[in-house]
């Protein structure tokens, strides 16, 4: 990950109840160590596991798939909760970025699930997916979140938050 690059986050996700419709949010506030408020999986109460706080997905990932296999999952039915443009997701495993005012850390590629395929009607999401399903990243600092939002790599050693 040596090759500069800047992002912009393009849409926000959130899906009130566990199984329900996604809906686009103008704005949403991450909170460290826990999650999206509003979310299906926002306790305020707990601190959920750092792989779980939030997911991300490719907004050209979606659009090459809609187009390579014809499976269009831009309405949400990805199931993750941001949609960015031009972050190199598979590369921030293990690395801090920023979008916004909010701090990441991205812990594993989000791989596609049994569910998100069932819950997307698509019986080629898996497939269609792998290795490129997103990120899980851990909310380091909180904030809120914008469409529009620079997203941004922390520099190594540079003000980087302990493990």
């Amino acid at each position: 990950m040596s090759d500069p690059w800047q992002g912009a986050l393009y849409q926000i996700w959130i899906c009130a109840e566990r199984g329900g419709v996604p809906a686009t949010v103008t704005q949403a506030e991450a909170v460290a160590s826990t999650g999206l408020r509003g979310d299906r999986y926002f306790s305020p109460s707990l601190q959920r596991d750092p792989a779980r706080q939030v997911t991300l997905i490719s907004a050209e990932v979606l659009a090459e798939v809609a187009k390579e296999q014809n499976i269009d999952l831009r309405d949400g039915r990805h199931r993750r909760q941001l949609v960015v443009q031009g972050a190199p997701l598979n590369d921030l495993v293990g690395h801090e970025f920023v979008i916004g005012e909010v701090r990441l850390r991205g812990i594993e590629l989000c791989e596609p699930c049994r569910r998100m395929a069932r819950l997307s009607g698509e019986k080629g999401a898996i497939k269609a997916f792998v290795h490129r399903g997103g990120l899980n990243a851990e909310i380091l600092i909180g904030g809120i979140l914008r469409p529009g939002d620079t997203i941004l790599p922390v520099p190594p050693m540079q003000g980087r938050l302990p493990l």
